[in-house]
């Protein structure tokens, strides 16, 4: 139980350095895409804390999204149509962006959690959290090894087996 509890205050730890350091380095870019849609300082300003509290709410997905800094600009830009839209200056066409956009995200999101919960059937939780980044977000080893806190060599060999035993008990879900 207090390794579970160590493991949490681990993950919530490496969740905040990750969130502090995503927020650096997209800030300006983020503001400046939003002034070229609006001149409006307090929209923006509106636009950024309701980017910034959806990328908290979706810190999950968003750690092991191959692009967060794309994830970023598409989630401010959808929260500036929505703003636009609800102030009627949003043209047709931008909105056909939006909803192309937003379900897009949510498709994407929705695939991965699916895949996640095919997985446990057959994987520990670790396990299914290191294939998926390793596979579909070809997240390198030395990063995975640094979240799951373990060798470089453990981490090829824990992908190594989840893969073999995927291929043994479940050769529908896992080709080449």
């Amino acid at each position: 139980m207090a390794m579970n509890t160590e493991n949490n205050k681990k993950l919530r730890l490496h969740q905040k350095n990750f969130m502090e350091k995503l927020i650096s380095e997209t800030e300006q870019s983020v503001a400046g895409m939003l002034f070229k849609m609006t001149s409006d300082r307090m929209l923006v300003e509106d636009v950024m804390i309701a980017t910034w509290t959806t990328a908290c709410q979706k810190i999950d997905v968003l750690t092991h999204h191959e692009n967060p800094h794309g994830w970023i600009m598409k989630t401010a830009k959808i929260h500036m149509l929505q703003e636009l839209e609800k102030r009627k200056h949003v043209r047709e066409h931008e909105m056909l962006i939006l909803d192309k956009l937003g379900m897009y995200m949510r498709n994407e999101a929705q695939r991965e959690l699916e895949l996640m919960e095919t997985l446990k059937a057959y994987l520990t939780e670790e396990e299914c959290t290191a294939v998926v980044l390793k596979i579909l977000h070809d997240v390198p080893y030395s990063e995975l090894a640094a979240y799951f806190h373990i060798s470089e060599g453990a981490e090829r060999q824990r992908v190594s087996r989840a893969i073999k035993k995927l291929r043994k008990e479940a050769p529908d879900l896992w080709y080449e």
